[in-house]
């Protein structure tokens, strides 16, 4: 009986390793720490280990390979639909690559022409063959499959579900009539290539969804720099004709000096600066990514009564790519004048804003007046709302950053994005900008 258990520890660890590869080319590497991974890889090994040495039903089999998969995909970082789905499609798999090491077995005649599953070396040559036969699976699976995910809606995954239920229960009942029929082998093999071809198409629509979103966020950056170059036009152009006008003005003051009249002198220079100040653009940084999306977000805000102050620190952002930038900061800053403006009361409308970078990282911390209760209630763009903070938090994954986010009183979105190299050029403004009420 040691014996045996030994024989039996063999394939456990090889499926183990089996599962670890399926996962990897599905979704990458572990993102758990190693002292989670080993306790999943434990748990997970237990289960196919009894699973291995026991006779159980084909359901309760099924079962259990569903939960050591399941436990092994929690190592994982994607989403919990994925997780369930690729479960799923291991079972699957394990199940065609058992099957055709069954046919396997008949056919190199290591037994009769009637298979004994209950005899244990019987048991053990299914389960390295097919183990064996999984790896080319395995292999089939990395050749197209390039490790996304995206946020897809519930029916996708729905549908993915059903097409394996369903596909598990043909393989069950080829399984019995395997002996009657020597041709079942082939029916499993397009069992496979149905499964495979469901993940290609998945993996397809994944893209197409991603390229949809992509495509979205660089139009949305297009018209944040065509607004700033059309800000920048307009401000060299009214700079002209101050500059043209100055004589003129300079006139009338002195000659309001000269006849007692200061107040009015006064009140003339006052309007002449304030003509000057809106005539060029708030925030230079020389970053066309940051100038766009936040001189933007100030015009916006002041068409909105919408307060925003900002203090943006910021030394030259090379190493960034200007898309991920514009995804990040674009889709914080949209978020925020959302939830302000469906606030009723204008005096309570705020966003302050502060970006501040060394040779270390960029910071981008941006806080917003919030009321829980009206944003419960709004419907509009939700699912978009999820999108963007998703798009954020992967890009900040990228950078092996930090995205965090604090709802009480106000509502506090931080992203921090490490810097590979020191370039510094600095530049600094401060200001707090109020809407016209």
């Amino acid at each position: 009986m040691n014996l045996t258990l030994v024989f039996f520890l063999g394939p456990a660890l090889l499926q183990l390793i089996l599962l670890n590869r399926f996962f990897f080319a599905l979704i990458g590497s572990p993102k758990q720490n190693k002292g989670m991974i080993s306790v999943h890889f434990i748990l997970s090994g237990l289960i196919i280990f009894i699973s291995s040495i026991s006779f159980f039903p084909v359901l309760v089999t099924g079962i259990l390979s569903l939960s050591s998969a399941f436990i092994i995909s929690l190592c994982y970082s994607a989403r919990m639909e994925s997780k369930i789905i690729f479960s799923i499609l291991y079972v699957i798999l394990g199940f065609v690559a058992e099957t055709i090491s069954y046919g396997l077995i008949l056919w190199l005649e290591f037994a009769s022409s009637t298979i004994d599953l209950g005899n244990q070396r019987t048991r053990l040559l299914i389960l390295l063959f097919s183990s064996l036969i999984f790896f080319s699976f395995i292999g089939l699976i990395k050749i197209f499959k390039r490790q996304r995910d995206y946020k897809l809606n519930i029916s996708y995954y729905l549908v993915m579900a059903f097409i394996h239920l369903i596909s598990l229960l043909i393989l069950n009942t080829l399984f019995f009539y395997a002996q009657e029929n020597s041709m079942y082998i082939f029916s499993a093999i397009g069992i496979l290539l149905i499964n495979i071809t469901i993940i290609y198409l998945f993996d397809e629509i994944i893209e197409n969804f991603q390229m949809k979103d992509a495509l979205h966020q660089l139009h949305k950056q297009t018209d944040y720099q065509s607004a700033s170059y059309q800000k920048i036009s307009n401000s060299f152009q009214m700079t002209k004709r101050i500059i043209h006008d100055t004589n003129k003005h300079f006139v009338y003051i002195r000659a309001c000096i000269q006849t007692g009249e200061l107040e009015k002198g006064l009140d003339h220079i006052s309007k002449s600066l304030k003509l000057m100040e809106n005539s060029y653009l708030i925030i230079t940084t020389g970053n066309l990514v940051i100038d766009a999306l936040l001189n933007n977000a100030i015009s916006i805000s002041n068409e909105k009564n919408i307060r925003i102050r900002h203090q943006v620190s910021i030394n030259n952002l090379d190493t960034f790519d200007s898309y991920d930038l514009c995804i990040v900061l674009g889709n914080i800053l949209d978020n925020a004048i959302e939830a302000v403006q469906l606030l009723p009361i204008a005096a309570n409308r705020l966003i302050s804003i502060h970006m501040f970078s060394d040779v270390n990282m960029l910071t981008i911390h941006i806080k917003n007046s919030y009321s829980p209760v009206i944003k419960k209630n709004s419907k509009k763009n939700a699912e978009l709302h999820g999108v963007g903070l998703l798009n954020i938090q992967q890009i900040t994954e990228k950078y092996g950053g930090h995205l965090s986010t604090i709802a009480g009183e106000t509502f506090e979105t931080i992203v921090v994005l490490p810097n590979r190299e020191c370039k510094i050029k600095a530049g600094t403004f401060e200001n707090d900008q109020a809407g016209t009420y």
